[in-house]
């Protein structure tokens, strides 16, 4: 056959086929994509491998959350996207949320399940599961706030320990919720870092204001003349907003936020007051996470527990996981609130009902819910801490059940758990064995004020620099004692001055002037059953022997400054050298 025919009889038989063999499936008309990255089983379209999720579109935060799959991996590496074998051809939008957590949206003819179980045979991944919304739980209430309406803290003891507890090493208590209005009055001095994972951004805002009211019942500053108090109280315990959604929050930033907050030493305890009735995989590896770093977890039980509520007696999630604190609510009246979850998992109850807090319009309002008062108990949590940083979390929770109030059944009961927290014979349980601490901090010329406490005879100032003290502070570490500490100072050009308690500044701040001389003695009841001794480093004189119990202590006549000073408190009778002289006059 010629070279021609032969070529026209094969364009000929491609004609052909073209119009009597069966046409391609088209990936919409087949059954679901089940492989990931599988060439034969997807539509002809273009595809792309995914290595980076900066390759593919952010997920949509108004999209099918049906369709998104949170991935958290068991370690940082930046080839854990590429370790997927992801393509575009399943995959629509993906997202970062931390170093560990990422968020996919997969196409609508992926089968999402087969697609998970898959990513979870990956050897990198720690857990792979369904994203899913999670809501807080507030109820809608009258925003007026009238005088000595906060009843909760009296209801639980906290009107016996806020000003009980003061400790040096601040106590973070994360917030997991809608974020916080950090320019609260209340609040102001009362925060440390957190993160917006809505936004992206170090800088926390409260678009809802659910997050802010959350807060308030931990940590709103006392004895500041406004507003009201947090269950902290005095002690050193500060809020680590993490911003995780608004009204529904999602559990990819909630995953996030569970291991950020567990991975830091300065947060001790989780606060979650959302919840729903769906058990995530993702969600629990992230409790346990936290749970096997030693945080404290605090959830709310839920709303749902009206007798017409579908969900009434089931447990919620994420207070049924292991390890969570669940903490259903209670009225003035040591009642459960009528909305308030009841199941085998609740652990303690705590007010819950037209209770009164931060607002975010820089006010108060009052409002009820479960998600109140699970802040209340992380806020008592928080103070056992300070108290007592040796506690585990099982010893925390320990305290709260074994001294709790017993409502409803005897004994442990769905709608109360244990019962009502009582926080003050709590604090007693946990001190017992701690000792009594002095903590003081001064204010150095050049330097400021020291940026912690220190305690119970470590050196305050400087040493070999010359620099002047000009203010002090002193308190006690007081584990359950009716104890206070006074203090008075002698300052340059003034003479002394009248006495100081308990934290408040003795000296003088901005005048720079200093310090010649120092007098300290413990106040109240069970002050006899300790000693006090102090003793300073004076300008040319060096350290001077051990004053106590309210002795002088500096110079007088030379117009020497003081450079440092150390305070020790001891129980009463401990054998203490105090041979020398404390305090040196000027005989002319």
């Amino acid at each position: 056959m010629k070279p021609k025919t032969k070529h026209l009889l094969c364009l000929f038989s491609i004609v052909l086929s073209m119009f009597f063999l069966p046409a391609p499936i088209l990936a919409n008309e087949s059954t679901k994509t089940v492989a990931i990255n599988n060439p034969s089983e997807v539509s002809g379209e273009a595809q792309m491998t995914i290595n980076t999720l900066s390759e593919i579109p952010d997920v949509d935060s108004t999209g099918n959350i049906d369709s998104q799959v949170v991935i958290i991996y068991k370690n940082t590496s930046p080839l854990n996207v590429q370790s997927l074998s992801l393509s575009t051809n399943e995959v629509v939008s993906g997202e970062t949320i931390s170093d560990r957590v990422d968020v996919l949206e997969v196409k609508s003819d992926v089968d999402i399940d087969a697609f998970i179980k898959t990513i979870n045979e990956n050897p990198n991944v720690l857990v792979a599961d369904r994203n899913c919304i999670l809501r807080t739980y507030d109820l809608p209430n009258d925003p007026y706030v009238t005088d000595g309406s906060a009843w909760q803290f009296v209801s639980i003891g906290a009107d016996q320990t806020w000003d009980q507890v003061a400790n040096s090493e601040t106590v973070g208590i994360a917030v997991l919720d809608t974020g916080l209005n950090t320019s609260h009055p209340d609040l102001v001095g009362r925060i440390i870092a957190g993160y917006d994972y809505v936004n992206k951004s170090d800088a926390v805002t409260d678009q809802d204001g659910h997050g802010t009211l959350v807060s308030g019942f931990i940590a709103a500053t006392a004895n500041n003349g406004i507003g009201l108090s947090g269950v902290a109280g005095t002690a050193n315990i500060k809020i680590a907003p993490y911003r995780v959604g608004t009204k529904g929050l999602s559990v990819a930033n909630i995953c996030a936020a569970l291991m950020d907050a567990a991975d830091r030493s300065d947060i001790k305890v989780i606060n979650m007051s959302y919840g729903g009735y769906e058990y995530n995989n993702s969600e629990a590896a992230a409790i346990a996470y936290a749970k096997d770093r030693g945080k404290v977890l605090v959830a709310a039980a839920g709303n749902e527990g009206e007798p017409t509520d579908p969900e009434a007696g089931l447990p919620s999630y994420p207070a049924s996981y292991d390890g969570v604190i669940s903490v259903a609510a209670t009225t003035r009246t040591n009642e459960r609130a009528t909305f308030s979850q009841y199941n085998s998992m609740v652990d303690l109850a705590a007010p819950g009902e037209n209770v009164y807090t931060t607002s975010i319009s820089n006010g108060y309002k009052s409002d009820s819910g479960t998600s109140f008062s699970a802040p209340i108990v992380a806020g008592a949590c928080g103070v056992l801490l300070a108290a007592n940083g040796d506690l585990s979390a099982r010893d925390v929770e320990t305290a709260l059940t074994s001294t709790a109030l017993d409502l409803g059944d005897p004994g442990k009961d769905d709608a109360f758990g244990y019962g009502l927290i009582q926080l003050d014979q709590a604090l007693q349980k946990v001190v017992t064995d701690k000792p009594l601490s002095v903590l003081y901090k001064t204010h150095i010329q050049n330097l400021g004020w020291e940026p912690l406490f220190k305690r119970n005879g470590e050196l305050s100032g400087t040493s070999g620099l010359g620099y002047r003290l000009e203010a002090i502070q002193i308190l006690l570490d007081n584990p359950g004692y009716d104890l206070g500490i006074a203090y008075q100072t002698h300052i340059q050009d003034i003479g002394w001055q009248d006495w100081r308690y308990d934290g408040e500044l003795s000296g003088t701040s901005g005048a720079g002037l200093r310090l010649e001389a120092i007098q300290i003695k413990l106040t109240g009841a069970d002050a006899n059953q300790f000693d006090l001794y102090y003793r300073t480093h004076v300008q040319n004189l060096g350290w001077l022997s051990w004053a106590t119990n309210g002795e002088q202590s500096g110079s007088s006549g030379y117009g020497y400054r003081l450079e440092s000073i150390e305070v020790k408190v001891v129980p009463k009778g401990t054998p203490f050298d105090t041979s020398g002289d404390s305090f040196i006059t000027n005989p002319v």
